[in-house]
């Protein structure tokens, strides 16, 4: 599973970190970058490349993912934006069983089937089928065998003849969704409410390796019982109507309003091991200084809040440490990071400054980190416990 994306230079995102959850459903306005991040994900996976996206093209586009606290970056370098091997990282034949399905808000069926057939029928290459493959190397070097070239990835593409003017219905899109066998499958869905009925959420999520959703549509984001992500082109402040128009007043979750992205991987794996998670939507809002004022403005429309800080701030409603990260685990701190902490510091400026990658890395790694280590009798999900008690 992804958890997270980074992409520089394509589309809206001049450089973007974009955690990512097993089910996510992107919400936000027009250009906010919605469907950049499954085009992103379309040219990772699948080399679908448009000139027209790249936003100086004096500039290398980069796609980078993290899988199971792994790097794996793809460079497209300038002007021809070929991959640049050299600039790389990560073994790409590690993740060629992941395969990416895109299904945009226009669906040419012909495409879709024979996408979805190529998944289905995509195979690991033997290893007698590897050595008739480096055979190739023996007419460069003269040499028997290869000593020099890895596998960079292997696609397998099959493509049939399907009539042009085939249309489908809502619900045989959700059937031929459903016919992808292959277990490593990452289905991103552009517009969801466009070609697709609510009741086919839940099941694409259940069957899918990851799932990647966005839409524009209340029902849509009402029924959806897993990670919203709110993208905002500038600032909260400005685009409220991102979290207006989609969350409805009515509904019985209340909207958790929290400082930044990265925090959110922490307040929904706590809120999931306290068994509340049904009852919030966790709210990224870009830092302490945006947090009041669209909590008196959702109020004022009608929402039901909740807030929680960062302990920098003294209040009823922050935690008691500085900063979130200062509650992960500081053995895996040590090794992660080649550190030597004895102690985890209390400052938060006293902490970051020991590292020698910048913030961002670290807080995108431990929300990582979070996710998948957090238990209940940890620090910060017993005071989650008592600030939404």
């Amino acid at each position: 599973m992804i958890d997270h994306l980074f992409i520089k230079n394509y589309k809206v995102f001049e450089r973007e970190n974009i955690p990512l959850d097993k089910n996510t459903l992107f919400i936000g306005t027009n250009a906010s970058g919605k469907t950049t991040i499954l085009e992103a994900l379309d040219l990772f996976f699948n080399n679908v490349f448009h000139y027209e996206y790249v936003r100086d093209i004096e500039e290398d586009i980069v796609i980078e993912i993290h899988i199971n606290d792994e790097r794996y970056r793809k460079v497209y370098k300038s002007p021809n934006y070929r991959i640049e091997y050299s600039k790389c990282i990560g073994n790409m034949y590690d993740i060629n069983h992941i395969k990416y399905l895109y299904v945009p808000k226009y669906i040419y069926a012909p495409k879709l089937l024979n996408d979805i057939l190529s998944i289905n029928l995509s195979v690991d290459t033997k290893n007698i089928d590897q050595t008739k493959v480096f055979k190739v190397f023996d007419y460069l070097d003269g040499k028997l065998g290869n000593n020099t070239y890895n596998f960079f990835s292997i696609n397998t593409k099959y493509e049939m003849n399907i009539n042009d003017d085939i249309t489908f219905t809502r619900d045989e899109y959700t059937r031929i969704i459903s016919n992808i066998t292959h277990q490593y499958t990452i289905i991103g869905i552009d517009n969801f409410e466009d070609n697709f009925d609510l009741k086919a959420l839940t099941d694409i999520c259940e069957y899918s390796y990851q799932t990647i959703f966005t839409s524009k549509h209340k029902d849509v984001v009402t029924n959806f019982n897993y990670s919203i992500k709110a993208l905002y082109k500038d600032d909260i402040k400005q685009e409220l109507d991102t979290i207006t128009k989609v969350f409805s007043k009515n509904h019985k979750k209340k909207l958790l309003l929290v400082e930044g992205k990265y925090d959110v991987a922490w307040f929904e794996k706590g809120l999931s091991l306290l068994d509340e998670f049904s009852n919030y939507r966790v709210i990224p809002c870009g830092g302490y200084g945006n947090i009041q004022y669209v909590r008196t403005q959702l109020e004022k429309e009608g929402y039901t809040t909740i807030t929680i800080v960062d302990g920098d701030v003294s209040s009823d409603d922050s935690l008691k440490r500085e900063v979130i990260e200062l509650y992960a685990d500081i053995d895996y701190i040590n090794k992660r990071f080649n550190m030597s902490f004895k102690n985890m510091p209390r400052r938060k400026k006293e902490f970051f400054k020991k590292f020698h990658v910048k913030d961002d890395v670290v807080k995108k790694v431990l929300s990582s980190w979070a996710k998948k280590n957090l238990s209940l009798d940890s620090v910060f999900v017993q005071e989650l416990d008592m600030l939404i008690g």
